[in-house]
């Protein structure tokens, strides 16, 4: 079965192991869906890891997290090495979270790769799957940001609201995340480029309905978002030290 073919399967929870590796994967789920509570003192804006690895990582074309397990070390053009699924863990919480990274040894980054390898423990070792990445959007046009803005009020700003500042819950945390704005992801993560936004919203958004808008329209919308104002990331400048530096990044 090559990877292309092999499909994303989840877990059912009777497979849960006892006692305390049981434990640290439930509380490495709880951490991916509600990371605002249980990884409070590492994350520096409104998000969860689940705003874009949708469904606790388990959904093909919303950077799912089953079958990471057998992958890593990987390397990354981004970072000019090769990396553990520890640091690329980090690297969300240092981009996407625009916080801290968990300290290796952590009961937080424990609980997180026992999540991943609950997840990932019926994929055959070193196998990628289908659905792992972002499937390329096609477009033959540049982006249109005044017809992305046009998109965003129709379709997403009921969600994300009129500035994209998400929807807050009364505790603080958030029921969509905010898509620019001091709360939102910084320039350094995946989602802010181009690229990567329009495949995961042409994929997933709006929620429930994915596939419904266009290429174009995924393209000028993602456009439009990914070049509001966000906040920095103070490493950027060691991003790409020995080339590879993709176009549609944002510094």
């Amino acid at each position: 079965m090559t990877a292309s073919s092999f499909p994303i399967q989840m877990p059912d929870d009777s497979s849960l192991p006892k006692a305390e590796m049981g434990e640290a994967v439930q509380l490495g789920r709880n951490l991916v869906l509600n990371t605002q509570k249980f990884a409070k003192a590492y994350v520096g804006n409104g998000l969860n890891c689940s705003s874009c690895h949708l469904n606790g990582g388990t959904v093909a074309g919303a950077a799912p997290f089953v079958g990471l397990w057998g992958v890593f070390p990987e390397y990354r053009s981004r970072t000019a090495a090769m990396g553990s699924l520890q640091a690329r863990i980090n690297d969300c919480f240092q981009r996407s979270m625009n916080g801290k990274a968990l300290p290796h040894d952590s009961v937080e980054m424990n609980a997180m790769l026992s999540y991943i390898w609950w997840l990932s423990k019926d994929v055959p070792t070193g196998m990628s799957l289908n659905g792992r990445g972002f499937k390329p959007v096609k477009s033959d046009q540049a982006p249109d940001l005044a017809h992305g803005l046009k998109v965003y009020a129709e379709k997403c700003a009921s969600c994300h609201g009129d500035k994209g500042e998400g929807q807050q819950l009364p505790d603080g945390g958030y029921l969509f995340p905010a898509l620019w704005g001091d709360r939102s992801f910084n320039i350094g993560a995946g989602m802010a480029r181009l690229n990567n936004a329009a495949a995961f919203v042409k994929a997933n958004m709006p929620l429930g309905q994915g596939g419904t808008l266009s290429d174009q329209e995924a393209v000028d919308v993602a456009a439009f978002f990914t070049t509001q104002k966000r906040p920095d990331y103070a490493e950027k400048s060691k991003d790409w030290s020995k080339g590879g530096k993709p176009k549609d990044a944002r510094y």
